[in-house]
């Protein structure tokens, strides 16, 4: 799945400094309140019991919730936007399952020298440099004026300080928003790379498509030997072989067994010509008649009786070749 984890940064670090602008005086508001009402509290002469102290974690508790829970709600919000604007609503229930391979020290160290993390740590110290470079452009020239705040008022030292801390925090957000977009086209040509096929899997799957060509080979070879194995014991047996003359051959058995003739052999080409020739050598009538050996062969199955409208047309075949046996 595409994901960068550098524009997740960014876009938190953003969102962060737009809930800093809009809840920044409500919360220092109420830093000031809480911290004047734990002064007040700690000021008080009670003495210190578990009681006074059990309450007073108890204020501090409530008193940090007010301040943080709304701060992780937007944080967390944020992140669900980002993450549905990126990816959409998608639930790895996977995720929680324990993976003890991750444990395996060699699987670890295989990691940590594989490409990836090179390009990893690589991407890491351009980061780093990055970074140094736009905090040392921040404060290089801002340095005398922050050294002299020792001379200055309170107020101005304050100001001062809060200027320079929102120019180096925009500033460093400026930078992570770059470094996340340039990470995100990375990432999402490293994920389209993922996707394509290599040239080996290309072929495979040509291969798979089209079907293996050795087996292929091999099948056509098994039914070759099938058929030839069909003719040999079966075309002795038939009464009669129907031919085009050359193209097609159909060997049909005729007798007191069947009710209506039965195609017993039957060939194009090649196996047509087996065909007349193993009726030629065991004294098989052989009878052209193209019209009636492309009929048989393209609607009879082996083994199968011919169909009724092609009675007539076998009838008068087989008639002249009990003709020609009375006559011999």
């Amino acid at each position: 799945m595409l994901r960068s984890a550098d524009l997740d940064a960014a876009v938190l670090l953003w969102g962060n400094l737009f809930l800093f602008l809009a809840l920044g005086t409500s919360t220092v508001a109420l830093l000031v309140r809480a911290t004047g009402f734990l002064l007040a509290r700690t000021a008080q002469p009670d003495p210190v019991t578990l009681e006074n102290l059990g309450a007073l974690g108890l204020d501090i508790l409530a008193i940090l919730a007010r301040i943080l829970l709304p701060l992780l709600a937007a944080n967390w919000l944020v992140a669900l936007a980002n993450q549905l604007a990126q990816h959409g609503l998608q639930l790895h229930t996977n995720l929680l399952q324990p993976k003890f391979s991750k444990l395996n020290p060699a699987s670890g160290f295989k990691r940590l020298l594989s490409i990836r993390s090179g390009i990893d740590l690589i991407k890491s110290l351009l980061k780093f440099v990055l970074l140094a470079w736009v905090t040392y452009a921040v404060l290089a020239p801002r340095m005398p004026a922050i050294l002299a705040t020792m001379r200055l008022p309170l107020g101005q030292d304050l100001a001062l300080m809060q200027d320079t801390l929102f120019v180096l925090y925009r500033n460093i957000m400026m930078a992570l928003l770059v470094v996340a977009a340039a990470d995100f086209l990375w990432q999402r040509h490293q994920f389209e790379e993922g996707m394509k096929m290599t040239k080996q899997e290309v072929k495979d799957e040509a291969r798979e498509a089209e079907g293996n060509p050795e087996i292929k080979s091999k099948q056509k070879s098994m039914l070759i030997a099938a058929a030839v194995r069909r003719i040999t014991t079966h075309v002795p047996r038939a009464s009669v072989v129907i031919t085009n003359p050359t193209h097609f051959a159909v060997a049909l058995r005729y007798g007191d067994d069947t009710a209506a003739p039965v195609l017993v052999a039957k060939g194009v080409d090649h196996m047509a010509l087996k065909i007349r020739e193993r009726a030629q050598a065991t004294g098989v009538p052989v009878v052209e008649n193209p019209p009636l050996a492309r009929a048989v062969y393209r609607s009879v199955d082996l083994d199968q009786p011919i169909p009724a409208e092609l009675y007539q047309a076998v009838a008068q075949v087989l008639a002249y070749v009990y003709h020609l046996k009375r006559v011999a």
